[in-house]
């Protein structure tokens, strides 16, 4: 699950401090002409903005999805390509037939898509929250509510000041409770789809694509220190560091698996790292097999060992490939099962002008 403090903290987030936009567009406005949705039913309900079989979004947890994951969006959009934050984003022009606001609610609608569907399937496999995790989204909870009290403030009026006037705090528990369930039932997908791509189909598909770089990839292990009041934590990170000094195994970090966060990832190739800290020390020309060491993360410190090599990169990338057509026919078998409904008017109304 995200930092709260990183949540709280994207761009629109910010616009919205000065301005914010009626949530709420008459149903005489026709729906934007550029939004584009996956085929469902119209909604009347005004308590429902999007819904699959068994899952709702409200209002208030798409403004939380429109202004969070559409800031990021925007963010990337205006690297190369600027707007005026003092205008509607309906009313300014992304590329033909498209005005900013369609580009940032159909990145939106196809990442709450995507959730529901891993929800749905969730539901499917008889899989909910367990009681740690409602554990940590309480804490999660809790955090605001003191966050918000040292602006004497409510967790309402804190995350109304920031994705406007129909976010609240149930709307953010019900907002952390669909990404859990979606984030830790997609490891099981993941497996499961990764789990039926043989080894001989990536040797016959890398074969037959060309795909024939032999440079070995690379496996690693990992444990996550998160910073202790906003500092590393240089006394449990030194102990670590020591632990392995004798034995640099991914064995060695299982021992604190009960407090941190351990892992491992296997077939890294410096495509396929996401994080340019660990791929910057995983990928150092001096690297060798059994070295370890610490790379300063977001709000943590990740201890990390090179431990082996894994198939060669033109395998990865056969790999890849096969997985993305595995993935698509997943996720195309869901949209054909599900009924999704939208809630026009809500979808077309959020914005800042």
């Amino acid at each position: 699950m995200r930092a709260l403090a990183r949540i709280l903290t994207t761009v629109l987030a910010v616009l919205l401090l000065f301005s914010l936009a009626s949530c709420k567009r008459g149903s005489d406005v026709p729906l934007s002409p550029g939004l584009s949705m996956i085929e469902g039913e119209p909604v009347f309900e005004k308590d429902v903005a999007m819904r699959t079989d068994h899952f709702t979004v409200t209002p208030g947890m798409m403004a939380y999805f429109f202004y969070d994951y559409g800031g990021e969006v925007l963010a990337a959009i205006e690297q190369s390509k600027p707007f005026d934050a003092s205008k509607s984003l309906h009313d300014q022009a992304f590329d033909e037939g498209r005005s900013f606001y369609d580009v940032i609610m159909n990145a939106t609608l196809q990442k709450v898509s995507e959730l529901l569907i891993y929800c749905e399937a969730a539901h499917a496999a008889g899989v909910e929250l367990t009681e740690e995790q409602h554990k940590t989204i309480e804490q999660e909870l809790y955090t605001l509510t003191m966050t918000a009290a040292m602006d004497s403030q409510t967790a309402d009026v804190y995350l109304q000041k920031r994705y406007g006037p129909l976010i609240s705090k149930e709307a953010f528990r019900q907002v952390l409770e669909l990404e859990l369930l979606a984030s830790s039932y997609s490891v099981t997908v993941n497996r499961e789809l990764e789990g039926s791509i043989a080894k001989d189909q990536i040797e016959s598909y890398a074969k037959e694509q060309g795909l024939n770089d032999g440079t070995p990839s690379r496996n690693m292990a990992y444990m996550v220190i998160p910073h202790v009041n906003g500092k590393t934590d240089e006394a449990k990170i030194s102990e670590v560091l020591s632990a392995l000094q004798s034995t640099p195994k991914k064995e060695t970090l299982d021992a604190y698996a009960a407090a941190f966060t351990v892992g491992s990832e296997e077939n890294l190739t410096p495509d396929n790292v996401g994080i340019k800290a660990i791929k910057d020390w995983l990928f150092d020309s001096a690297r060798t097999k059994g070295d370890y060491g610490r790379v300063a993360g977001e709000g943590c410190t990740y201890v990390v060992i090179y431990t082996d090599n894994g198939m060669s990169y033109g395998q990865v990338s056969a790999r890849m490939h096969l997985y993305d057509a595995a993935y698509a026919a997943w996720y195309n078998g869901w949209v054909e099962a599900l009924h999704f409904g939208y809630n026009y008017d809500v979808i077309d109304g959020y914005d800042v002008s």
